[in-house]
């Protein structure tokens, strides 16, 4: 009957009292004589905390035993037993009333315990949340001011980008208008040595005649040599002076050796890793190099445009070429045969040398002379198909480079 009516208690209301019988038990086992006790508590004495799914056992062992429930019950003291265990041992009459009042108070108050539990930690996650809110929007804060000041760095990086190729451009152009002005000087130097040396060959044959068939004229002849002479001297000296100011960076780039100075070689341009000489890439990294490039005109105009009547053939090279300085900033110089020509003064350009060959002297004849008027701390470039000019240019240091390699990248 008094286990039915203690039906309604749980057993975890009872783990204390379950406890103190376990102690109570193992502590018997001590005196002299053993308290009796039920030997299904007998596995859990060693055991150091009750396991709930072995609470219902014990609780129906100990129910099955009236002497020992009450020697218990005689014995336990409230710092041990709980009043809900103190009422199932007694088992007094009506204990299951006050044990079920006892048991909601106690489950109200570990609700109670859990539900402030459950507020505190979801403050905390609040408070964790709304934190990480504000540090992310600090971030983003900060993130919006360096994206901010990149940008402005951009801009200023982009202003200073186009005036660096404003300047380059602006020193593009004045080194192509020195070339020239060297070029130009370079004409006139040849221009006044061709008529020093023939007013010279005229006054050594005035001099061998007999004095009676000498011209009347035969002084200032004489004093006009003497201008002349000084004419070629200063142009020489202008061209050397323009010469040397271009090719210092180029001289101090390659820097040769004393026996190459000494035997008068010119060192070859080094092309990159892996470039053939006879392609494309090898001719416009040549062309974008600090070389004088020399074109055998009519060589490339054939190959590249030979349905095209002969005048329009050297007009769409020369303008190939123009494009071709402009670009990369090649310094360039195209020879074709005649100066006789119709249209040979037409062709002369701005940013190219055009060069015809004189009368009774053929453009590879030119084009060997100008190799060895660079100087040999320059390189040079020589741009044809014929053998002949290939291997003449070559043993002066020159690099060689195919006509249709040439037409490749125009």
């Amino acid at each position: 009957m008094d286990e039915q009516q203690g039906a309604g208690i749980e057993h975890r209301h009872l783990r204390s009292a379950l406890e103190f019988a376990i102690l109570m038990a193992a502590e018997g086992q001590k005196r002299k004589p053993a308290l009796a006790f039920p030997k299904d508590l007998r596995p859990f004495l060693k055991k150091p905390r009750l396991p709930n799914s072995a609470l219902g056992r014990l609780r129906r062992c100990i129910e099955g035993d009236p002497l020992f429930r009450t020697r218990l019950s005689a014995g336990a003291p409230p710092e041990l037993v709980d009043e809900i265990g103190q009422l199932w041992l007694a088992g007094a009459e009506g204990w299951e009333q006050q044990a079920a009042v006892l048991a909601a108070v106690a489950d109200a108050a570990v609700e109670d315990v859990d539900l402030k539990t459950q507020l505190k930690r979801a403050e905390k996650r609040r408070e964790a949340a709304e934190q990480a809110a504000v540090r992310a929007q600090a971030e983003l804060v900060h993130r919006d001011e360096v994206v901010q000041m990149q940008s402005t760095e951009i801009d200023d990086l982009r202003a200073e980008l186009v005036k660096s190729e404003e300047i380059v451009l602006e020193m593009r152009t004045e080194l192509l208008d020195a070339r020239m002005d060297v070029r130009h000087a370079r004409d006139r130097e040849a221009a006044a040595e061709a008529k020093w040396v023939t007013v010279n060959d005229q006054l050594t044959a005035a001099r061998r005649q007999p004095a009676s068939q000498q011209p009347a004229l035969a002084e200032p002849v004489l004093d006009n040599s003497a201008e002349v002479a000084a004419a070629a001297s200063a142009a020489r000296a202008l061209a050397e002076q323009l010469e040397a100011l271009l090719s210092a960076p180029t001289a101090a780039v390659r820097s040769p050796s004393r026996a190459q100075q000494a035997r008068g070689n010119r060192t070859p341009v080094t092309l990159p890793g892996g470039v053939i000489g006879s392609s494309s890439e090898a001719a416009e990294h040549l062309a974008r190099s600090d070389a004088q490039m020399l074109i055998d005109g009519y060589n490339v105009a054939k190959l590249g445009w030979p349905n095209r009547p002969l005048e329009r053939q050297r007009a769409a090279l020369l303008d190939a070429l123009e494009n071709l300085a402009r670009r990369f900033g090649t310094d360039v110089t195209v020879v074709f045969d005649g100066a006789s020509i119709v249209g040979a003064y037409a062709d002369r350009r701005r940013l190219i040398r055009v060069v015809y060959s004189p009368e009774g002297v053929i453009a590879d004849d030119v084009i060997r002379n100008e190799v060895k008027r660079v100087p040999t701390t320059r390189a040079v470039v020589v741009v044809t198909n014929d053998a002949e000019i290939v291997r003449d240019v070559r043993a002066d240091g020159a690099n060689v480079v195919p006509s249709n390699a040439l037409l490749a990248i125009l």
